[in-house]
């Protein structure tokens, strides 16, 4: 997610890119063969000859203990790690492997959002497509957002929903959760974050919940929640999770209840901000939050919290740096939700 005010300084700035890059099905970019068979260190989610448990396609386990692919859904095109929205012009699509900490670019955006609109949030689903929020200034004070969606194969020809927010629920968190234990078809969620225009100076009461109607390409609202901005990101066991704003330097975690939006438990997050630029994904039984280096800089870190706690528990800076202005980040509910090996 990304608030209004930086978009200047933001887009200013610049990036390293990956050099002679090639696109595989999936939407992964990966390095130009040199002839040896080797991956040049970066770790694309191809076998490379092993079993890769970033090939969501290839051979990962199917039981929905691990996020498997399996069940009345499958899982078509997309990779078991966590994508992420960089939103340094032009905006594009990353693929981030958490136990590597390397990031792949998959692709550049084309979506037809008007001129000077912000990417601000995204979602994979099972079927390896994007959903995306954009959202810009209008007039005096005013706001709208739209919703796209894109295949991570062809980001490039992004499909307008035809979904327009003025006023309000223009500003959106989301993410994909499945439907309930033993389920492998999901709902895409949506956190009403309107409020971030207003960081770090929010007023008091909390936002809504919805869920994202397919057929009527429009919300319909669950209910009430805590806080008054927040991201979301979901799990192949049903679980939902807010990453939400508190106060200045002050944020936490937050498990919601899919019908209602009430708060089931929560994690205090003891000096991570969400800045002027939010994202987050559970993958392998920790959350990894992609919040700006401070506030205003356009540069994303990425933050681990051990929450199975199979490591001690407690924040992490992972990457103190990662030359990326990371707005969205997107896990599909195919995706590993225990620690791997």
């Amino acid at each position: 997610m990304r608030r209004w005010g930086w978009l200047v300084l933001a887009s200013a700035c610049g990036q390293d890119r990956p050099e002679a890059m090639a696109s595989d099905p999936s939407g992964i970019t990966t390095p130009e063969d040199d002839g040896t068979g080797v991956d040049d260190g970066i770790d694309d989610g191809i076998d490379d000859g092993d079993t890769g448990i970033f090939d969501v396609g290839g051979g990962l386990d199917d039981s929905a203990e691990v996020g498997g692919e399996g069940g009345e859904c499958p899982c078509e095109n997309v990779l078991d790690g966590i994508y992420v929205l960089n939103s340094l012009s032009p905006p594009s699509v990353w693929f981030y492997d958490p136990p590597q900490d390397a990031f792949s670019q998959i692709g550049q955006l084309g979506c037809s959002a008007p001129p000077g609109a912000v990417a601000n949030s995204m979602a994979i689903d099972r079927t390896g497509h994007a959903w995306l929020n954009y959202y810009a200034t209008t007039g005096l004070n005013g706001y709208e957002g739209w919703m796209y969606t894109a295949a991570l194969s062809d980001l490039g020809n992004c499909t307008d929903l035809g979904y327009v927010g003025q006023g309000s629920w223009y500003l959106m968190g989301m993410g994909y959760a499945v439907q309930g234990e033993g389920s492998s078809c999901d709902t895409l969620f949506l956190y009403n974050s309107d409020q971030y225009v207003d960081y770090p100076n929010f007023a008091p009461g909390g936002s809504q919940l919805a869920r994202w109607d397919e057929a009527a390409s429009d919300k319909v609202v669950l209910g009430p929640t805590q806080y008054p901005v927040g991201e979301l990101t979901g799990t192949g066991d049903g679980r939902l999770y807010a990453f939400a704003t508190v106060a200045t330097n002050e944020s936490i975690l937050v498990q919601l209840n899919k019908g209602d939006g009430t708060e089931i438990e929560s994690y205090p997050l003891p000096g991570l901000d969400i800045t002027n630029a939010f994202a987050f994904a559970f993958w392998g039984g920790d959350v990894y939050f992609f919040t700006e280096t401070s506030p205003g800089s356009g540069n994303s870190k990425v933050t681990r919290l051990d929450l199975d706690e199979n490591e001690g528990g407690g924040l992490t800076t992972v990457n103190p740096s990662t030359g990326l202005h990371i707005t969205g980040a997107g896990v599909s509910t195919c995706a590993s939700f225990v620690p791997p090996g």
